[in-house]
């Protein structure tokens, strides 16, 4: 009776995953890699039931996972060449997988105190798509704040090797508000940064691309843009603003849709117009 229990249990597994895929096709991969997914993710409910794949991630081949509670976007393309050179080692490179997230992948919140993570702190402006695609919901979801209907405000614990981004269980642990950490985050990126960059000069378009992931950040949350300024932030590495004058918009709207469409880390395609201190989308000229 336990072995037909347990018989019952797997193909119950298995069918949840396959009517997922039924109702979540995964396209566009090709064949091959659709397989892979299919198996990898059927592997992961037999094997590790505590691991949920939540879906693929919209940059580079990759998906996201919880695990332990926590959201983890993992990198398959490692996983898939040793798949297809060893097929028969399938659930150990599953297992190896699982292990190594939980041992480097994961942030424990437990072993994070409010004090070493207060100097790390930092803001990043995101889109809300890229928001959603990471879960919003339970101690897991990410900390944010709206800056716009598409963009986002989040926070990462960033020291330079790596970067975590705080969730609401970070805010239980350390009893801290959204506002504690948005108001420090800011104090951080402000000491990191040069007030000089953010200068608007009156005859040329100022380009932001430090590396460091927090340059629309600095334009949009340190300094209040100035009214009628356009801002574009194709990327979360990319930051341009200019003022309107002499712009040609349909070449800057082209240009930033064409940024935002090869960006590592997109954010949004729109060219944004800063208006009674917010931002509105710039329509393409008639």
């Amino acid at each position: 009776m336990v072995w037909l229990w347990v018989g019952w249990a797997v193909a119950a597994l298995v069918a949840v995953v396959w009517f997922r895929r039924l109702l979540q096709p995964l396209q566009p991969y090709p064949p091959e890699v659709a397989a892979f997914l299919l198996r990898f993710e059927t592997e992961l409910a037999l094997r590790h039931p505590g691991v949920l794949f939540l879906g693929m991630l919209g940059e580079g081949f990759g998906c996201l996972l919880r695990v332990d509670g926590q959201e983890v976007p993992v990198g398959l393309a490692a996983a898939f060449r040793r798949a297809e050179a060893f097929p028969s080692a399938f659930p150990a490179m599953v297992d190896s997988l699982v292990a190594e997230v939980r041992e480097r992948g994961l942030d424990r919140v437990d072993d994070c105190e409010f004090a070493a993570a207060a100097p790390r702190l930092l803001p990043q402006v995101r889109s809300r798509q890229w928001l959603e695609q990471r879960g919003c919901f339970g101690d897991s979801g990410l900390v944010h704040r709206p800056l716009h209907r598409d963009l986002v405000v989040v926070y990462a614990l960033d020291d330079g090797q790596s970067m975590v981004f705080v969730c609401r269980a970070h805010l239980q642990r350390w009893r801290r508000t959204v506002d504690d950490v948005h108001n420090l985050a800011l104090a951080n990126l402000a000491a990191r940064s040069d007030a000089r960059q953010l200068q608007v000069p009156a005859d040329q378009p100022v380009l932001l691309r430090s590396g460091d992931g927090y340059d629309a950040a600095r334009a949009l949350l340190l300094a209040p843009p100035q009214e009628g300024l356009l801002v574009a932030v194709p990327d979360r590495d990319t930051l341009w603003f200019s003022t309107a004058a002499g712009q040609d918009l349909a070449t800057l709207m082209a240009t930033t849709e064409d940024l935002a469409q090869q960006a590592a880390h997109p954010v949004s395609p729109q060219l944004w117009r800063v208006t009674n201190g917010g931002f509105e989308a710039v329509s393409a000229p008639q």
